[in-house]
């Protein structure tokens, strides 16, 4: 009754609609990713050539036992091919006997060679396929605009690049191997059987029509269980990632329990369709070994009648059984490979999408690359949104001089993030332009473009690398003088030398070893070093305690000194001193003006300003009057005494 119920179940899953193979996602698949095959084609021609020699030694080897029996034992005449043979059968039927016993160890001793020749080439083959496709992923990942990473799960990219990617050596490498193994061998086997005898043929044919009607009203089922299962898998991930990524966050507010509910739930249905459709595969594939058993036993019932009746020789009786084993180990692996190839497709698909995803903000046909760099930027009636008719920005117009500060201000939401993500051309503008040195941004190349920027991020990501590589990583070509230089202007330099191994110390993931400030002051090294015209500060000094932060807008300082910067801040004290402050509400320019023009004529920039120091209060702490815009940050009296050394040594923040 079990049986049934699953075969039902597989039926409903498939719907309505009468199921018919359809190779259209196996070929896109090939379409795609088939041209990975050509720097490898010597090695996978030289394995479908032993693929062959192993086929044909597979067929050759009953036909020795048919020899010894038809032709050594009961005696029959030899037929025409072989009457050569006659005078040593005559002599010594010992020594024919001999020679075709040493035959099968022959003919297995160079099936186990030619099959050793194949399965080596074509596998290692089809690793460096495989790493060739994920080194090709990984790069359209970089290109891909961060309208795809907004929308898209990061547990779902990873398990793609990890747990998928293996999958696309199924299809590509293993699923064609096997299936030209089988294949080949199956019409080969059945060729010679219908040779001999076109009767027993015929009835080993017989299961072939029912098994293809089999597939036909079941496989969707399958192909729709498996997706079920993958999307589960997804969800796992998911969780995972998040978990991993935001363990401090979990810990610090006790949900540790309520997230390994959240995840055994998750995980559970997981296995639960896992093991539903494991056991629907299960009766799928019984069926069909059924249908194969039943043509078996109709060839051993005739077979031995014909026998019996002189019509056959047992010889050929025992070809055919050797044959329909054979064959029989074909259609039942073959279930098993469609099943592989039915899971993998599900991944492979995954991948197809991603490499074929053209969210990518590409560079136009005539763009050239950008040079010489003054750093003049022009927003002209820009407006931007990330779903229709819900703009983050709307018709900013405003210019930045060379070599100016412009400090965005407003609250989150106001597009402050989004406007510098325009700039980078991480996204492009619906309408309006934004242009460099008086030319639209979208005539340079996107490469390019973003080698004039350096952006200097509330997170300082840091690789595990070492402090040398990851401060070079800003200049590839930085020799470690350089790199020194620039570590001294972050104020880096001291605390580096102070680590076990100097600049040749191993940074752990993310950069654990060190502190908030330390971390950032490496960061501002690496973007010291890579010295260029235009510099984007968001936030950098968030997090941090105030000697950290002292130690900081001195390093922020040399990096942003003669340079066009835009920096986003909610302290007064690191935007106050900007040549002008953008205030932002609602995506639109609501205020444009130094930070006392602003305080004196935007209701809206006071109130933010307020919130901070008191309505009491219009000035900064540890700046007069008298003092003007000096430079990006404004110099505390402490600050002061960093600049001038009258500071005792601060300890490492």
């Amino acid at each position: 009754m079990k049986l049934f119920k699953d075969l039902s179940k597989l039926r409903k899953m498939g719907g309505k609609k009468k199921v018919r193979f359809k190779p259209g996602v196996l070929l896109r698949v090939y379409k795609v990713f088939g041209r990975h095959y050509k720097k490898y084609w010597k090695v996978v021609t030289a394995s479908f050539l032993s693929l062959l020699a192993t086929i044909a030694t597979v067929m050759l080897v009953p036909w020795p036992l048919k020899l010894i029996l038809d032709y050594v034992i009961l005696g029959q005449p030899l037929p025409e091919s072989l009457t050569f043979l006659n005078p040593l059968m005559l002599e010594s039927p010992q020594t024919v006997l001999l020679i075709l016993a040493v035959s099968i160890v022959v003919l297995a001793i160079l099936e186990a060679i030619f099959s050793y020749m194949n399965k080596f080439w074509i596998s290692s083959t089809g690793h460096r396929i495989n790493a060739d496709i994920r080194e090709r992923v990984f790069a359209h990942l970089q290109r891909l605009s961060l309208s795809f990473h907004s929308a898209s799960h990061s547990g779902d990219v990873v398990y793609m690049l990890t747990s998928d990617m293996p999958k696309m050596k199924d299809v590509l490498v293993d699923f064609p191997q096997e299936f030209l193994f089988r294949t080949i061998t199956f019409i080969s086997a059945m060729a010679i059987m219908v040779s001999l005898d076109w009767r027993l043929g015929a009835i080993a044919l017989g299961a072939v029509p029912l098994l293809a009607w089999f597939i036909n009203y079941y496989g969707t089922g399958m192909n729709k269980a498996m997706k079920k299962s993958r999307k589960k898998e997804g969800a796992v991930a998911s969780i995972i990632s998040e978990n991993v990524t935001a363990m401090a966050l979990v810990q610090a507010y006790g949900r540790e329990e309520s997230e390994r509910a959240r995840f055994n739930k998750e995980n559970q249905e997981s296995l639960l369709h896992k093991l539903k459709t494991l056991r629907m595969f299960k009766t799928y594939g019984r069926v069909a070994d059924f249908l194969i058993i039943l043509s078996t036993g109709g060839v051993l019932y005739f077979g031995g009648m014909y026998a019996l009746g002189g019509t056959v020789l047992p010889g050929t009786l025992v070809v055919f059984l050797a044959y329909m084993r054979e064959i029989y180990g074909i259609v039942q692996s073959l279930t098993d490979i469609f099943f592989k190839l039915a899971t993998s497709l599900v991944s492979c698909e995954k991948l197809v999408d991603l490499v074929e995803n053209d969210m990518i903000v590409k560079d136009e046909p005539a763009a050239v690359p950008l040079e010489n760099v003054e750093g003049k930027i022009t927003f002209d009636n820009v407006s931007f949104a990330y779903k229709k008719a819900q703009n983050v920005l709307s018709d900013l117009n405003f210019e930045v001089a060379p070599g100016e500060t412009i400090a965005l201000i407003g609250h989150s939401g106001a597009g402050k993030s989004t406007l510098i993500s325009l700039l980078l051309r991480f996204y492009d503008p619906q309408s309006g332009e934004i242009r460099i040195d008086g030319q639209p941004i979208n005539q340079f190349t996107v490469k390019s473009l973003r080698e004039q920027i350096t952006i200097l991020l509330q997170d300082a990501n840091l690789f595990q690398m070492s402090v040398y590589e990851n401060i070079a990583f800003g200049n590839p070509d930085a020799d470690r003088e350089m790199v020194i230089a620039a570590a001294k202007l972050a104020q880096a330099h001291d605390f580096i030398m102070d680590m076990p191994e100097g600049y040749d110390t191993l940074m752990t993931e993310g950069g654990n070893n060190l502190s908030g400030g330390q971390k950032q002051r490496i960061n501002i090294a690496r973007a010291i070093i890579r010295n260029k015209p235009i510099v984007i500060l968001d936030e950098p000094s968030t997090g941090l305690d105030a000697r950290a932060e002292l130690k900081l807008n001195e390093a922020i300082h040399h990096l942003t000194e003669k340079r066009t910067t835009f920096i986003i801040a909610h302290k007064f004290a690191s935007i106050a001193s900007a040549d002008k402050i953008l205030l932002l509400d609602e995506g639109q320019l609501a205020h444009l003006g130094t930070h006392e023009q602003l305080l004196s004529e935007s209701a809206q920039y006071r109130e933010l300003y307020e919130l901070q120091f008191g309505s009491k209060n219009r000035q900064l702490p540890g700046k007069t009057p008298q003092e003007g815009n000096s430079g990006l940050v404004d110099q505390t009296p402490e600050e002061k005494e960093i600049t001038t050394g009258k500071l005792p040594e601060i300890e490492n923040g």
